[in-house]
């Protein structure tokens, strides 16, 4: 018994001593798998232990003996950090805190790497994409990048998707961002990856977030946390131009005066109308007429995107801090298109038929948004109270003008339209969140918020000879929200858990102070509860099982019953829509090694009264409005392969999805259904005199478009070749190839149910060849701090909003 207990005791002995610290990169990313050596101070030459640091860079490591050590730690590209530490009885664990592993400007040529800094790392909550780990981030723009991104696809047309859904939402360091929203592929197109820290793909949004139509969140995170104190300035400029005369610039700074940290930044984006011309073909037959219609038109359209941002925080101690954002977003669009019309009865003979011109003058969009967070820590460890403000306003101006010529038999008793819409967006919220720590392994989070969105709209509508049709309309709609929630979390060893409950209370009323419709109102109550819950394996190998609801609620377009008529048309809301729920579940299991990743993902979503829409014809006139009573199901899986061969500096990715998406309406007696695929692989190979080429290819399409529809599978590829040089490799020169082999795409949907058939073909040019510098100036290491929450918006499907791409009439996947 007592030599037991002497072992017992000596075994107490060797483990009473630690050492632990943080290791993080120049960007404030964990570094992960950074190599630990562990030396006594008086003999450096020997290893008393060896280790690695986690995935998200942290460090333990049991001491055998008390003393005075050094740890040298190391990684692949960066600056060797030493560290002294002692540990004795009366201070048994040594806490170094965070070193900060600077990147290495003097790494030799010629030298063997042998691990690769990795570039996904699962949470409970998300999915990170580290887009500077990634090389191509020094020549790509942010939706290039997003094409890498596990459960992300962007398809030939730049449409983005998650999880095969448009029911997402695009935030910037945690907050919704208006520019991002209202044009997402041209704003993100003008954005350097160089500008992005990471890309998060949060899956399980929790009770904190608004949960209107949020499937997931893409987040989109700038270098948001200064990891030193050095004053300076650093900047990035990027010009470019392809053989379709479309030039881009880019220009971020960033500076530090004493406490306050401040970057700006402007874009600018051109697209020549000449270079992308399209032609598009609409084939429409009838059932109950046996009549066709065919719509043949051609077309293109110059646009013009200005973008720019201001960021700036002051830190006046370690438990304050206030953050400040003004960004605004300008986009000018003008087109010209020309066609003709012919409507024939079942034995081919023509009813009527003419040419059409139609001109876009220069329609404008223009938004400004201005964000104020101030964040308090407590003195209780990672407790923070944080108060938002945010201000979001917009004005768009659309103008069209249309001539009709070479009529016969024409149903159209005008020979010109002229229609003027002008749309003006405001929206204030204020938000205030509590996080919490508690008994070591727990945490909740709680917070309330109030919206108050304002949309007003002014139409004129003029026909040249009839003025009988000649009218205008005004229409103001207001929304409200309040809502509040609750999250608690668990984390201890490698089991974490969450859950959360979220009431939400919407008051929208719209009024026409022309009188022109009946005024109308709606009221909306909604509870919103969520779980998760996570096993870590080990440091490598994760499992995740996530249960979410989602709302969609019925937006100003959805529910205006205000008609639109065309010669073939007419369009109507319908103010009975109701709000929908959706029900989701995914697993997902993730393997993250230095040199092999991969991620599947297993998910189900069901909606059991989602919003359709609803067409038919009566005679020659199509109809479309919205209704409840959509039963929708999906079931798939979406999987991410990673692989890197380092020494001969190769690196493979897959990333895609293969589901079934299922739609049903009882009333209106249709169903559509089909399988979904979309899929994304990347080549990059480093080649001689540091070259680097990649080469990807890509498929989506071929899914059924809501209840009335299914479209066909299409194909893209491209290639890129890069090389940095100058010092630190400032100065970077890309060429890209997109689609070299490919000029015109075509793609097709088919109308496959209802009472009446037809079939929508749009050609558009996709060759491209673009050249693209970049230079990278300065040495700051601080840049703009983010508070730990701010305002984050989610609003409605079928209307205007500040939060980002809603769910299309609830039915696309």
């Amino acid at each position: 018994m007592m030599a037991l207990m002497a072992t017992l005791m000596s075994i107490q002995a060797i483990a009473q001593y630690n050492v632990k610290f943080q290791v993080n990169d120049s960007t404030g990313e964990g570094e992960a798998f950074a190599t630990v050596r562990i030396y006594k101070a008086a003999d450096a030459n020997k290893a008393v232990s060896t280790g690695v640091t986690t995935l998200e860079g942290a460090f333990t490591q049991e001491i055998a003996t008390a003393g005075a050590y050094k740890a040298e730690i190391s990684a692949v590209g960066k600056v060797t950090a030493v560290k002294d530490f002692s540990v004795s009885a009366s201070q048994k664990t040594a806490d170094l805190g965070t070193i900060v592993l600077g990147a290495n400007a003097n790494v030799l040529q010629g030298v063997t790497v042998t691990a690769a800094a990795p570039v996904v790392k699962s949470e409970i909550d998300r999915i990170s994409y580290n887009v500077q780990n990634d090389a191509d981030s020094k020549s790509r723009n942010v939706l290039d990048m997003l094409r890498k991104v596990p459960l992300v696809t962007v398809d030939g047309q730049d449409n983005i998707t998650v999880k095969g859904s448009g029911s997402y939402k695009i935030f910037k360091n945690g907050h919704p961002d208006p520019g991002l929203s209202q044009n997402a592929k041209e704003v993100l197109k003008a954005i350097p990856a160089s500008m992005i820290k990471r890309i998060e793909v949060i899956t399980d949004p929790g009770a904190k977030y608004d949960a209107e139509g949020v499937t997931a969140i893409l987040n989109i995170v700038t270098f948001d946390a200064s990891s030193t104190s050095t004053s300076g300035v650093t900047g990035t400029v990027s010009v470019g131009a392809s053989d379709r005369g479309n030039p881009e610039a880019m220009a971020y700074l960033t500076t530090q005066v004493g406490k306050v940290v401040a970057s700006i930044n402007y874009g600018y984006h051109h697209q020549t109308k000449h270079n992308d011309m399209q032609h598009n073909e609409y084939f429409t037959r009838y059932t109950e007429t046996g009549n066709e219609l065919t719509d043949v038109q051609d077309g293109g359209a110059s646009v013009n995107v200005h973008f720019g941002n201001i960021d700036a925080s002051y830190e006046p101690d370690t438990l304050n801090l206030l953050s400040l954002s003004f960004g605004g977003y300008y986009y000018n669009y003008m087109a010209e298109g020309w066609g003709s019309v012919v409507m024939r009865d079942k034995l081919g003979q023509t009813i009527y038929s003419h040419d059409k011109y139609g001109r876009i003058p220069g329609n404008n969009f223009f938004s400004f948004n201005g964000r104020f967070d101030y964040q308090h820590k407590t003195r209780r460890p990672d407790e923070t109270l944080t108060l938002s403000y945010m201000l979001s306003t917009s004005h768009n101006k659309n103008e069209n003008e249309m001539t009709y010529s070479n009529m016969v038999g024409s149903v159209l008793p005008y020979t010109q339209s002229h229609d003027d819409v002008t749309e003006n967006f405001l929206e204030q919220t204020v938000q205030f969140d509590w996080t919490r720590p508690f008994a070591k392994y727990n945490k909740f989070e709680t917070g309330l918020k109030y919206i108050n969105r304002s949309n007003k709209s002014h139409s004129i509508f003029d026909y040249k000879g009839y003025p009988e049709g000649d009218h205008e309309s005004q229409f103001k709609h207001l929304t409200q929200v309040a809502a509040a929630y609750f999250s608690y979390t668990f984390n201890k060893g490698p089991w974490a858990a969450r859950a959360g409950l979220r009431y939400e209370f919407s008051h929208l009323s719209a009024k026409f102070p022309d009188g022109s419709q009946k005024n109308f109102h709606s009221n909306l109550s909604d509870w919103v509860p969520m779980a998760s819950v996570q096993y870590k394996f080990d440091m490598f190998n994760t499992l995740k099982l996530t249960f979410n609801t989602t709302i969609n609620r019925p937006g100003i377009s959805y529910l205006n019953p205000a008609v639109v008529i065309t010669p073939e048309s007419k369009t109507y809301g319908n103010s009975d829509l109701k709000s929908v729920h959706k029900y989701a579940w995914e697993l997902n299991y993730m393997h993250m090694g230095q040199k092999f990743t991969f991620s599947i993902t297993p998910n189900f979503d069901i909606c059991t009264n989602g919003i359709a829409t609803k067409q038919w014809s009566e005679g020659n006139i199509k109809h479309t409005t919205y209704v409840n009573g959509l039963f929708k199901r999906w079931i798939g899986v979406w999987g991410y392969v990673q692989y890197n061969l380092v020494k001969t500096g190769t690196s493979v990715m897959v990333n895609g999805g293969i589901g079934y998406d299922y739609f049903k309406n009882e009333d209106l007696g249709i169903r559509n259904y089909g399988t979904v695929i979309n899929f994304f692989t990347n080549l990059t190979q480093q080649l001689p005199a540091g070259f680097r080429l990649s080469a990807w290819a890509g498929c989506f399409g071929g899914n059924p478009e809501g209840l009335y529809s299914k479209s066909d599978r299409e194909w893209y590829h491209g290639f890129n070749l890069q090389r940095s040089f100058l010092k630190e490799d400032r100065l970077t020169v890309s060429i890209n190839a997109r689609n070299p082999f490919h000029k015109i795409n075509k793609w097709h949907t088919h109308t496959v149910n209802g009472n009446y058939s037809g079939y929508e073909h749009y050609h558009y040019m996709v060759r491209d060849f673009s050249i693209k510098v970049s230079y990278r100036f300065g040495s700051l290491k601080a840049n703009v701090k983010k508070t730990a929450t701010t305002i984050e918006n989610n609003d409605l499907v079928g209307g205007s909003t500040a939060g980002g791409q809603g769910q299309q009439g609830g039915q696309s996947k």
